[in-house]
């Protein structure tokens, strides 16, 4: 039987048999198919404890189901158990200055639906929310499935975002949503519980899941597009800091005579590096008389101008926007060697637009750090582009508040399941 009250066993140091409960599904979903002995070996529980939850997980919850035999040391093969994934479903939305994308998964993860609709965030705080709210309903409506399934919606944004209230306080790409309570907003909305955070650690969530971070439980990861962000996984958990602000990465100064920032100070990173940092340093090249094949491109209308232009110039021989790319890079590594010192980690994994301008870029950003990070750190680290497509912040997204299903005392999969 499980023992809630005795110190000394490892049943006893969880506060409840909830809490144990969820550390044992957390497990199974995180081993994908396990046997009781597995779990009981994993985390130290008696047999006995084990069974009893697993006939609870099974007959009373319907969260968990048996996927064949594992191997056996004599006798009977003993039987595997995974999470039944299709008991709930989750919707991801990654609100973005120019796009927002919605997707619907199962508990797994694995995408059953995406809508993708544009922003247009010019239209303003309530046209922006009208959008959302539609893509939301289309998500719900086509699915064809019952709505006491969707457990939950996860939010990511493009800004800075107070994740632990659910609060976007600065967002930077759509006028008005300074300060706005989206969490509450939402749930208002669709009567079910809504997680909200920044779009970058979202991704970095979705990196840590599903993609190259999978076996690394500290590494950095850096979005270059718009704006410049981090979300850094420490002892396999997201940081967030104790005001939910973490990674901030694009407000690191880098030029203490640099441009304005929209955060008010002077040479951050992302005045300087991001797409709109590029432009306006290429737009001052050429007022002030450099000679570039830019020029030319753009037939001297700077509305024209754009970073693939530069890129494409770039690539092409064209010395001024070579220097452009490259000194992006540069700045961009100081940066990524700064965190580098400070956590230590051996893998950093980039996202965003700006990757695109291919492998000068790229090499500026791993010669810099191996000049700028301690060696021990910078003969170590890896630097990789994700292999996640466009909707890894939508994911992200889901997969946060998946996340919290498996850990949340009060709103858990074992709740859930229970309705």
């Amino acid at each position: 039987m499980v023992n809630d009250n005795n110190p000394s066993t490892f049943e006893g140091r969880f506060y409840n048999k909830k809490a144990l409960k969820l550390k044992i599904l957390d497990l199974i979903r995180n081993k994908g198919m396990i046997t009781k002995q597995e779990i009981a070996k994993e985390l130290g529980i008696n047999i006995t404890t084990v069974s009893e939850l697993i006939n609870q997980f099974y007959n009373k919850y319907n969260v968990i189901k048996e996927t064949g035999n594992g191997n056996s040391s004599g006798g009977r093969k003993p039987k595997l158990y995974s999470i039944n994934n299709e008991l709930g479903y989750i919707i991801g939305i990654d609100v973005g200055g120019t796009n927002t994308r919605g997707i619907l998964t199962d508990l797994a993860g694995n995408i059953i639906r995406y809508i993708k609709i544009k922003t247009k965030a010019s239209e303003g705080k309530e046209a922006v929310l009208a959008k959302i709210f539609s893509l939301t309903s289309d998500l719900i409506s086509l699915s064809d499935i019952p709505k006491e399934k969707f457990f939950g919606i996860g939010m990511s944004i493009s800004g800075i975002i107070n994740s632990f209230e659910g609060i976007s306080i600065f967002c930077p790409n759509i006028p008005g949503w300074e300060n706005l309570p989206i969490k509450k907003i939402m749930e208002e909305k669709f009567k079910i519980p809504v997680c909200i955070d920044d779009s970058v650690r979202c991704a970095a969530v979705a990196e840590k899941r599903f993609g190259i971070a999978k076996d690394h439980d500290n590494f950095i990861f850096i979005s270059i597009g718009k704006g410049i962000g981090m979300g850094a996984f420490i002892d396999g958990k997201i940081y967030r800091g104790s005001m939910g602000l973490a990674g901030e990465l694009g407000h690191i100064t880098v030029s203490e005579d640099g441009p304005l920032c929209n955060c008010g100070n002077k040479g951050c990173l992302e005045a300087i590096a991001s797409g709109p940092g590029i432009l306006r340093r290429a737009r001052e090249g050429i007022e002030n008389g450099i000679v570039t094949s830019i020029s030319k491109e753009i037939n001297k209308n700077f509305e024209n101008l754009s970073v693939e232009i530069i890129s494409k110039a770039a690539n092409e021989g064209d010395k001024f926007a070579y220097y452009l790319i490259n000194r992006t890079g540069e700045y961009i590594g100081i940066a990524i060697a700064a965190a580098l010192n400070l956590f230590g980690c051996d893998l950093v994994v980039l996202w965003g637009g700006i990757l695109e301008c291919g492998d000068i870029i790229l090499d500026a950003i791993k010669r810099t750090v191996k000049m700028r990070a301690l060696e021990f750190i910078s003969k170590r680290v890896r630097i990789e582009k994700t292999a996640i497509g466009d909707n890894i912040a939508a994911l992200g997204a889901a997969q946060t508040f998946i996340d919290k299903l498996y850990s949340d005392s009060d709103y858990n999969i074992l709740v859930k399941s229970q309705k």
